[in-house]
């Protein structure tokens, strides 16, 4: 008797227990929750959303570095000019061969004189080729990343191409960097910028055809 009076009171007691073991959260427990995670979330977005912002303008960077690097292989391997430009104010950049009867003659002569082809004296003439679209390679800058500027060297024998492609700086391309056969380049830099984390220089030596990238700075 005494025995079975004792199962009694332990199943009543674990009973009880069992009432007062809560199966979940409270509502107010998960609002809460909900509160403490929208602040966290508050804080965090935007820093996150400025780095990869930031992480946007570095890649322009690179990407520009790596076009200019193709550009002087390029124009080493075809033995012909090729000619980067941007256009201002937009999120791309192109790579194109500038096509003329005298680029043999370029690849030769670096005074910037005009000589006379092998046969015949009125070949010494420059006239320019219908370029083939083929030929031209078009690249997309990151989003929200634009050429601001495009700051060339001026130099006699670049005249020549830089006059022949007036056109295409009236309908908003800069003047174009120059890729020489001979391994040189024209002294260039090209200045990216994005609205909110400021503006990035792409430097390149003629001399060396090296690139340098600067550091992100404020927009000027």
């Amino acid at each position: 008797m005494r025995s079975r009076r004792l199962s009694l009171v332990f199943i009543a007691r674990l009973s009880r227990d069992a009432r007062t073991i809560r199966p979940g959260f409270t509502l107010l427990e998960l609002l809460l929750v909900l509160a403490i995670m929208s602040v966290l979330a508050s804080v965090a977005l935007p820093q996150i959303a400025w780095l990869l912002g930031d992480r946007r303008v570095v890649r322009g960077a690179k990407i520009v570095r790596e076009e200019l690097m193709l550009a002087r292989v390029d124009a080493m391997r075809e033995g012909r000019i090729m000619m980067l430009d941007g256009m201002l104010e937009g999120g791309s950049i192109r790579v194109r061969p500038y096509v003329s009867l005298t680029d043999s003659v370029n690849a030769v002569d670096q005074t910037g004189s005009q000589s006379a082809m092998l046969n015949g004296a009125d070949q010494g003439q420059q006239v320019t080729l219908v370029q083939d679209p083929s030929d031209n390679r078009e690249v997309t800058l990151p989003e929200d990343v634009t050429v601001q500027s495009v700051a060339v060297v001026a130099t006699a024998r670049a005249l020549e191409v830089q006059q022949a492609n007036l056109s295409n700086q009236a309908e908003g391309y800069s003047q174009p960097v120059l890729f020489y056969p001979d391994g040189t380049t024209s002294t260039a830099a090209i200045t990216l910028a994005h609205p909110v984390h400021g503006q990035i220089t792409v430097r390149l030596r003629g001399i060396t055809g090296d690139v340098t990238i600067s550091d992100i700075g404020p927009l000027q």
